[in-house]
C-alpha cells in the first residue's frame, strides 16, 4: 500500500492540454492544439449589451505550414447577435454552430486532447472557422468580435468570458489582459468578480473600468462578473445560493458607496500615526522604509482632516502636544521631524497606545483613527499582551479604530490581530524583503475616506440571517466594497436594513431583496461562506486553544470544501495550476502527444495495477484511509515535492514559486497543528509561524474569490483528489465495480443518458464515483469497457 500511495503521489505530465478559451486545432491529427502565446480581451458593456473583442496569438512549432480549425465556445447564457473574425487583419467568414451540432465538435476535441475539462461546454454554441496556412515555425493571430446580451436577474446582471475551470490547465506564454468598460443609464451600485481579483476604476456613478492582467496567466476558470444598478447612496447586491428547499441557503451581500458621494457625506477624520523606533528597526533598512511610508500617508491627508505623529522606543515622544490641522506648512514640518528620528532602545507598546488614545478630543463628531506600525513585541512597561488589550478597551471610549502594521517576524501577530479586530479595524504584515512603503501606502489609501461607520445589517419578514461573516461589520470606505457571507432561513421578498453613522449623525438605508426558495447556479457563495467560517473558527483555536467541538467542525468543513487547515494540511494546493513542462516516458498504448495526465503507476505497462480492474481495486483501498485522511498527508507531500521538482526545471522556473508557496503553507499548518495539540499557543501566535498563520487565517476570513481545492462536490457526491486520482468518499472496495474506459463510446453514452455526470468526468480521466445503485463506476484512460448499453446504464443509476 505504501508503494501504491507513493505511485499515486506523482503525476506524469508532459505537453500542454487544451482550454476552451478559443483553440486552434490542426487538421493533422498527429499534431496537438497550437500553443497560445498572447490572449487579450476588450469588452464594452452598455446596459446589458456586451461587445467582446478577442485577440489571440498562437505559435506553430512545426517546420511546415498547417491547416487548422479555430474553435471558440459561446459563453453560457449569452445570446450572440452578430460576430466577425479576422485572420492577420483580414475579415474571414466564420460559422456559428448551434448547441446540438456543436456537441460533436466538443466531443471530438475532448477525445483528441484527452482533456475532460472541456465537457463543461457541451450544450453550448460554438464559433468556428478554417485557417490556412498557419506559417511554419511562426505565429498566427486571430481576432474575434461578438455581441451578446448579458443575463439579468432583477437588478443584477452577469457577464461571462469562457476560460474554463480545470485543475490541469496551462498558462499563456506571455500574458493575459482583460479590460472591460461598463456603462449604465441607471447608477451602478456594485461590481464583483467571484473568479478573479479585478481592479475597478469607478469613473462616475454610471461608468466603470474593470481590469485583470497577469503575465503567464493560468487560464483555469471562466471570467465571471456581476454588477447591480440602483440609486441609493450605498448600494446592496444579493447573490443567493440555495440548492435545496429543505435546508438553509447561503447568501453573499455586496455593499458599496456610490462614487459620486457628496463631500458632505464624507467624514472628517483625526489621525494619529504611531511609529516604532526601537533598536530593531535599524535592521534591513526598516527605519528608512517606515519613514517613507509614513510621509506618503501624510501626503494623503485631506484638508478637512487633523493629525498627530508619535514615535516610541523606551519612551514615547510626540511631534506636537495635540492634533494639528492639515496645511502644507504643517505637513512639511512633520516630515522634517520624521527625518530626524533614529532607532534605539526598547519597545513601549502599551505606553504608546495609551498616549495615542489620549489625543482624542471629546465628542467632536469626527472619526478618530490610529495607524500603528511596529516590528517587535512589548519589552518596556506593561508587556503582557492580554493586559495591554484590556487597557486599550478601557480607554477606548470613543470607538477609535486602530489599524496595525507588523514589520518582519519578531512580533506577536495574534496580539496585533486582536488589537485591530477589537476596534473594528484591520491589520496587515510586511515580510522581510517586501516593499514597506508600497504596502503601507496602498493600505492607507483604501481607508483614507470613510463614509459609514458602526454598520449593522438586519432583515424583516419571513427571512432570517445567521452565521454572518464578518460577524462585526467594519467601516465602509469611499471606493471600497464590503463582502458579507451568511446563511439564510426562509424565502420571499424581504426588507434588509443597513444602519450606521456619519460622525454624530445616524444613517439608515432600506432595500427590498428577493431570497429564493431554491437556486443552484452560484455554488461559489457556499464555498466562500465555508472558507470564512473556517477562518473564524481557526482564529478562536489559535487564541484560546483546542476544543473538541471547534476542531471537529473545522475538520468537517475543511474536508467537505477542500480547505487546507492545520487539521487538513494535505489539502494544500498551489494558488494557480502550474503544469510540469518536463516530458516523461510514456507507457505502451498511451499516445505520446499531446498526452494526458497519467499516474506514474501506468509506467509498468498496459497491465500495471492502476490500468486493470483488479489493480484499480487495490488503488481503491485508499477509501479505507479516507475515514482518516491524515494518513494521506504523506502522499500529498510527495506529490507536491514531485511537482515542485518538475516546476523548478521549467524555462524561467515558472511554476516553482507557486509550488514553493504551497509547500511553505503546508509546513506552517503542520507546525500549527503541533502547537495547538501541544497547548503551546505562543508558538502559534508569535514570530514567523505567528505571521504565517495570521496571513493564512486572515485570507480565509476575508475570502472573496473562489479557489482551487483538492476536494469538491460533483453530482451531489463528495470527491477527494489523491495524486491525480479522484475518489468518492463513500466508496468501499467491497462494492460492485464497473470499469469504463475514459473518452470511449461507452463513456460518452453515459454522458448522453446522465448529463449530471459532466461535473464528475470534468475532474479527470482517473476517478471512482459511487452511483445511486451502490456500484463503483471507475473511469480509467487505459482500460475498461468501451461500449455500454442503455440497460446497463439504467441499472447503474437505479437506487438501491
Amino acid at each position: 500500500m505504501t508503494r501504491l500511495i507513493s505511485a499515486l503521489a506523482v503525476l506524469l505530465v508532459g505537453f500542454s492540454v487544451v482550454e476552451a478559451r478559443g483553440v486552434l486545432i490542426p487538421t493533422d491529427r498527429t499534431m496537438p492544439p497550437l500553443t497560445l502565446l498572447k490572449h487579450r480581451v476588450e469588452v464594452a458593456i452598455e446596459d446589458q449589451v456586451a461587445v467582446t473583442k478577442v485577440e489571440q496569438t498562437f505559435r506553430n512549432p512545426a517546420p511546415r505550414p498547417l491547416e487548422a480549425t479555430y474553435v471558440f465556445p459561446v459563453p453560457r447564457g449569452a445570446s450572440v447577435r452578430e460576430f466577425a473574425m479576422w485572420v492577420d487583419g483580414k475579415r474571414v467568414p466564420g460559422e456559428l454552430v448551434e448547441a446540438a451540432k456543436a456537441r460533436q465538435i466538443y466531443t471530438d476535441i475532448v477525445r483528441r486532447t484527452y482533456d475532460p475539462g472541456l465537457l463543461e461546454y457541451i450544450g453550448q454554441d460554438v464559433l468556428q472557422l478554417r485557417v490556412f496556412p498557419v506559417p511554419p515555425n511562426g505565429e498566427q493571430k486571430i481576432e474575434l468580435s461578438y455581441t451578446s446580451i448579458a443575463k439579468k436577474d432583477h437588478d443584477t446582471a452577469e457577464y461571462i468570458y469562457p476560460l474554463r475551470m480545470d485543475a490541469r490547465s496551462t498558462t499563456t506564454l506571455e500574458d493575459f489582459v482583460l479590460q472591460l468598460t461598463l456603462k449604465s443609464q441607471q447608477p451602478i451600485a456594485n461590481i464583483y468578480s467571484p473568479s478573479h481579483p479585478i481592479s475597478i476604476n469607478r469613473t462616475s456613478d454610471h461608468a466603470a473600468v474593470v481590469g485583470f492582467e497577469k503575465g503567464r496567466a493560468a487560464l483555469d476558470r471562466d471570467f465571471q462578473l456581476f454588477w447591480t444598478t440602483g440609486g441609493q447612496d450605498v448600494g446592496v447586491t444579493i447573490l443567493p445560493h440555495k440548492p435545496t428547499t429543505t435546508e438553509d441557503g447561503y447568501v453573499l451581500l455586496l455593499l458599496s458607496p456610490r462614487p459620486e458621494l457628496a463631500e458632505s457625506q464624507q467624514v472628517p477624520r483625526d489621525l494619529v500615526f504611531v511609529l516604532d523606533t526601537s533598536g530593531s528597526m535599524r535592521e534591513d533598512g526598516k527605519m528608512d522604509q517606515a519613514k517613507k511610508a509614513l510621509k506618503h500617508c501624510l501626503d494623503g491627508l485631506r484638508d478637512i482632516d487633523r493629525f498627530a505623529v508619535l514615535n516610541f522606543a523606551t519612551t514615547v515622544n510626540r511631534w506636537r502636544d495635540g492634533l494639528t490641522a492639515v496645511t502644507p506648512e504643517q505637513i512639511d514640518a512633520a516630515k522634517k521631524w520624521i527625518d530626524r528620528l533614529e532607532p534605539s532602545g526598547g519597545t513601549a507598546i502599551d505606553d504608546a497606545l495609551q498616549q495615542a488614545l489620549a489625543l482624542r478630543p471629546g465628542d467632536s463628531g469626527r472619526a478618530f483613527t490610529i495607524v500603528f506600525l511596529t516590528d517587535g513585541k512589548p519589552t518596556v512597561g506593561e508587556t503582557n499582551p492580554d493586559r495591554i488589550l484590556a487597557n486599550v478597551a478601557r480607554h477606548n471610549v470613543g470607538q477609535v479604530r486602530i489599524f496595525t502594521f507588523g514589520v518582519g517576524h519578531d512580533l506577536n501577530a495574534a496580539f496585533l490581530d486582536q488589537l485591530a479586530e477589537n476596534t473594528r479595524a484591520a491589520g496587515t504584515y510586511v515580510r522581510p524583503g517586501e516593499d514597506m512603503e508600497a504596502k503601507v501606502s496602498s493600505f492607507f489609501a483604501k481607508i483614507s475616506k470613510p463614509v459609514l461607520a458602526d454598520l449593522r445589517l438586519t432583515v424583516s419578514g419571513a427571512v432570517t440571517l445567521s452565521e454572518m461573516y464578518p460577524p462585526t461589520l467594519p467601516d465602509l470606505f469611499h471606493g471600497g466594497q464590503l463582502v458579507v457571507l451568511a446563511r439564510y432561513h426562509g424565502s420571499g421578498t424581504t426588507q434588509l436594513t443597513l444602519s450606521g453613522s456619519i460622525g454624530t449623525q445616524k444613517r439608515e438605508y432600506v432595500y427590498t431583496l428577493d431570497f429564493p426558495s431554491k437556486t443552484d447556479d452560484k455554488r461559489f457563495v457556499e464555498d466562500l461562506w465555508a472558507r470564512r467560517k473556517v477562518g473564524y473558527l481557526l482564529e478562536q483555536i489559535r487564541l484560546n486553544g483546542e476544543k473538541k467541538e471547534l476542531v471537529d467542525e473545522v475538520t468537517a468543513l475543511a474536508k467537505k470544501y477542500g480547505i487546507a487547515t492545520p487539521y487538513t494540511s494535505y489539502l494544500v494546493v498551489p494558488d494557480e495550476p502550474v503544469p510540469i513542462p518536463m516530458p516523461r516516458p510514456r507507457p505502451p498504448g498511451v499516445p505520446p502527444f499531446p498526452g494526458p495526465d497519467v499516474p506514474v503507476a501506468l509506467q509498468g505497462g498496459p497491465k500495471s495495477p492502476i490500468g486493470a480492474a483488479e489493480g484499480f481495486r487495490k488503488v481503491a483501498d485508499l477509501a479505507k484511509e479516507l475515514k482518516d485522511r491524515s494518513n494521506l498527508s504523506g502522499a500529498r507531500e510527495a506529490f507536491e515535492q514531485q511537482k515542485l521538482a518538475g516546476a523548478a526545471q521549467a524555462p524561467g522556473a515558472a511554476g516553482a514559486q507557486a509550488q514553493a508557496d504551497a509547500l511553505r503553507q503546508k509546513a506552517a499548518l503542520d507546525e500549527a497543528r503541533a502547537a495547538f495539540s501541544g497547548r503551546d499557543l505562543r508558538r502559534a501566535q508569535e514570530n514567523r509561524l505567528g505571521v504565517d498563520l495570521s496571513l493564512q487565517i486572515s485570507q480565509l476570513k476575508g475570502e472573496a474569490q473562489s479557489r482551487r481545492a483538492a476536494a469538491r462536490q460533483a453530482a451531489q457526491r463528495q470527491m477527494v483528489e489523491v495524486g491525480g486520482v479522484w475518489i468518492d468518499e463513500g466508496f468501499d472496495p467491497k462494492m460492485p465495480q464497473l470499469v469504463v474506459k475514459a473518452l470511449s463510446d461507452g463513456y460518452f453514452r453515459l454522458l448522453d443518458k446522465r448529463p449530471e455526470l459532466k461535473e464528475v468526468f470534468q475532474l479527470g480521466n482517473y476517478l471512482i464515483y459511487v452511483t445511486p445503485s451502490g456500484t463503483a463506476l471507475i473511469i480509467d484512460l487505459n482500460d475498461g469497457k468501451e461500449q455500454l448499453s442503455d440497460e446497463e446504464i439504467s441499472k447503474l443509476f437505479a437506487k438501491k
